[in-house]
């Protein structure tokens, strides 16, 4: 008889069965009919795939009959398996990782194949054992971060530690390791600041001392000894500070006061602290200033009244009684230099402009009140003598009917209505067509006019200032033209070619309606396109800008003048104004070398910066090209910020920017000024650089300033001095 292979013995059918057709359970030994899949006596599954071919086959088999897959082997295997996790268990528990632990024996606990019941009794021996473990661990554990939490909130760091620092990090919560963590981190701090104040006591370091006090308080505030120490300590820095001050070194007291720990700051402290501090400000003022202005003469004086004569405050005091009254070097300088010539980033040298020099003022005593603040109405009335290059107006009457309608007039008011008030001037041309202050008037409103103010309170407050003006003037037989606020206006500024005006202006009516964005029937506007451009200067093209202002404004602003009685001959944005005024005055600084190769020279260009009340309106211009932006800040906003602070009214707060000298503390009252006029500088620089490179035929050789909020102290050095 030949042997035979476990594989010949098995065979072939659909369905695995024994000899006899029945099927035995190897859980229960029941006897089960062929087909059955699980057991009629215990329920327990009959049959399983085969883990080579998935072909169904009996628990009992040795191998499967379809494939010959080897089933003992596969069997071993997943015992092998589960035993396996038995063992990942129990590492796991002993890691404090119990839920790791407890969902390993879960996998085996949930297997119910009768072949694997003693691995299965093991990982149900193994769980129990476990959970005891856990509960007793977990218990344990959740004392121990209660007891470190109370510690935690007693500020007892040390305890802290001592608690979680024994705990698995698997036991401890999110909150406990984040306390752990801290509570180390405090600990490490105390020891660093021990040794540390330790090395300063040796070397009697009592700066340094006061300043780790002062730490060592903010990490363990419920310690007297360090308090006292503390207090000790605070004492001898204060009596050095006291010492420096009285020697002049306000700076240096300062310094040591800054290390006074915060539980020594008693009153005496507080009243050197405010005493160094304001000299300390008084001292800083002259650093980097352009100019000798009457402030600073009264800020030197409180300087050497505060400090005890400072020899340094002494000097600057005599010496600024002698520049304040020294002669100007022309005109349009409001005050002398403080130092050399100052120089603003803008370009070229720094002035704040008093009075223009392109016309004969007649030593008007209401413009040399207020100078430097009649610039826009200057430039409405160049305008309407035909002396302004910008002659485009916003008035309704339009084209030839405009042009036909005007002549050219030999006298003219410039009215520059703004938010504090009025302010006029009358030219007329001399025998040599020189323009001549012929008249001047100025008015102030009651309160500033800003975007918040009522429509029927400002139009009340406009009108109220055109009586008056009328009451005092006769303009009946002159024309009158007027300014409206900037804030009302959108301008855009191009380059078109160098090309003819009938090509040009098509060009320009294109660009009109793409940059507006407003239709163009709801606004009116002022176009100028630069005259076209001699040979050499083709590459500068022919510069040109549009600003536009709602019709309804515009109308609606026209009617209130004339309920006023105000015959009005042209109507002009303030920004346009104040570019006439600048191109009129500053004309030959603007004019080209003859001499010079201008195949890329660029061209002699100056920048005026005016301030007013609401707004501020920054201007260069060239012999053929110009640019303008206006924003809403200005001089009432220093005003608003000293009446807050100060709690003054609205006019004497307007003083006290003027003199921070009379403010009783101005090291802190005049901060906010400081502060604002900071901000707005880096907003105009970036205005400024931007629109230079856009304009690179630019060469700013002059930069002024002008306008009442510019006369605000620290407004020039702060916004356009080259510090």
């Amino acid at each position: 008889m030949s042997s035979s292979s476990p594989v010949d013995q098995i065979t072939p059918s659909t369905s695995p069965t024994q000899p006899s057709g029945k099927m035995t359970c190897g859980a229960c030994d029941a006897t089960n009919p062929s087909g059955g899949q699980f057991c009629a006596g215990c329920g327990h599954a009959l049959l399983e795939p085969c883990a080579q071919c998935s072909k169904p086959v009996l628990l009992t088999q040795s191998f499967c009959g379809n494939c010959g897959s080897d089933l003992i082997g596969s069997l071993s295997k997943r015992k092998r398996d589960l035993e396996a996790k038995i063992a990942d268990a129990i590492d796991a528990a002993k890691e404090r990782d119990f839920e790791r632990s407890k969902g390993l024996l879960a996998v085996v606990t949930r297997e119910k194949d009768y072949r694997f019941k003693d691995v299965i009794t093991q990982a149900t021996t193994a769980q129990q054992k476990i959970d005891r473990i856990a509960e007793q661990e977990c218990g344990s554990a959740s004392e121990r971060i209660a007891a470190a939490q109370q510690a935690y909130e007693s500020g007892d760091s040390a305890r802290v530690v001592e608690l979680l620092s024994a705990l698995s990090p698997k036991l401890m919560t999110p909150e406990a390791e984040r306390q752990l963590q801290q509570s180390r981190l405090l600990l490490q701090q105390l020891n660093d600041a021990e040794q540390s104040l330790q090395e300063a006591f040796q070397k009697r370091d009592w700066a340094t001392s006061g300043a780790i006090l002062d730490r060592l308080l903010e990490l363990k505030p419920d310690d007297e000894t360090v308090a006292n120490l503390a207090r000790k300590v605070g004492k001898k820095l204060v009596t050095k500070a006291t010492t420096l001050h009285q020697n002049h070194k306000s700076t240096a007291a300062a310094e040591i006061l800054q290390c006074v720990p915060a539980i020594a700051r008693n009153q005496a402290y507080l009243d050197l602290h405010q005493t160094v501090e304001r000299i300390g400000w008084l001292a800083n003022q002259f650093s980097g200033e352009p100019f000798a202005t009457p402030t600073l003469g009264r800020i030197s004086k409180l300087w050497s009244e505060q400090s005890g004569g400072d020899p340094r405050a002494v000097k600057m005091l005599q010496r600024l009684s002698q520049q304040v009254k020294a002669a100007r070097s022309t005109p349009r300088d409001l005050f002398a230099p403080l130092e050399v010539k100052p120089r603003s980033w803008v370009g070229g040298s720094l002035g704040i402009l008093a009075f223009p020099t392109s016309i004969d003022l007649e030593d008007n005593a209401a413009l040399r009140a207020s100078p430097g603040q009649f610039n826009a109405a200057i430039g409405l009335a160049l305008q309407g003598l035909g002396l302004g290059r910008f002659q485009d107006d916003f008035s309704p009457k339009k084209g030839l009917l405009k042009r036909l309608g005007r002549k050219k007039a030999e006298r003219c008011w410039g009215l520059d209505i703004g938010a504090s008030g009025i302010k006029a001037v009358c030219l007329e041309l001399a025998s040599d067509q020189r323009p001549r202050l012929a008249e001047c008037h100025k008015f102030s409103f009651d309160a500033p006019l800003t975007r918040s103010t009522a429509e029927s309170t400002l139009d009340e407050s406009i009108r109220t200032a055109i009586a008056t003006f009328m009451d005092q003037h006769d303009v009946e037989s002159t024309p009158v033209w007027v300014s409206f606020p900037a804030r009302e206006l959108v301008s855009r500024f191009v380059k078109l070619p160098p090309i003819a005006d009938k090509q040009v202006k098509g060009m320009f009516e294109k660009e009109v309606e793409s940059r507006i964005p407003l239709p163009l029937d709801e606004v009116a506007c002022v176009r100028w396109i630069a005259p076209l451009p001699e040979d050499e200067l083709t590459a500068i093209g022919r510069p040109a800008f549009v600003s536009a202002a709602k019709k309804q404004f515009v109308d609606r602003y026209l009617e209130n003048l004339s309920l006023a009685g105000l015959p009005v001959s042209g109507l002009q944005a303030t920004p346009i104004a104040l570019m006439n005024f600048a191109a009129f005055e500053f004309a030959d600084q603007l004019e080209l070398n003859q001499t010079e190769d201008r195949a890329d020279a660029k061209l002699p260009t100056v920048a005026l910066f005016d301030c007013g009340a609401e707004m501020t309106i920054a201007i260069i211009v060239s012999s053929v090209s110009c640019w303008f932006w206006a924003f809403e800040s200005g001089g009432n906003e220093f005003t608003r910020l000293i009446s807050r602070t100060t709690k003054t009214t609205h006019s004497e707060a307007e003083t006290l920017k003027r003199n921070p000298a009379s403010l009783e503390h101005p090291e802190t009252q005049f901060e906010g000024v400081e502060h604002r006029i900071d901000e707005m500088r880096g907003r105009l620089s970036k205005l400024v650089n931007d629109q230079c490179q856009q304009h690179d035929e630019f060469d700013i050789q002059q930069t002024w300033c002008c306008g009442g909020g510019a006369l605000t102290h620290g407004w020039v050095k702060r916004i356009l001095c080259d510090i």
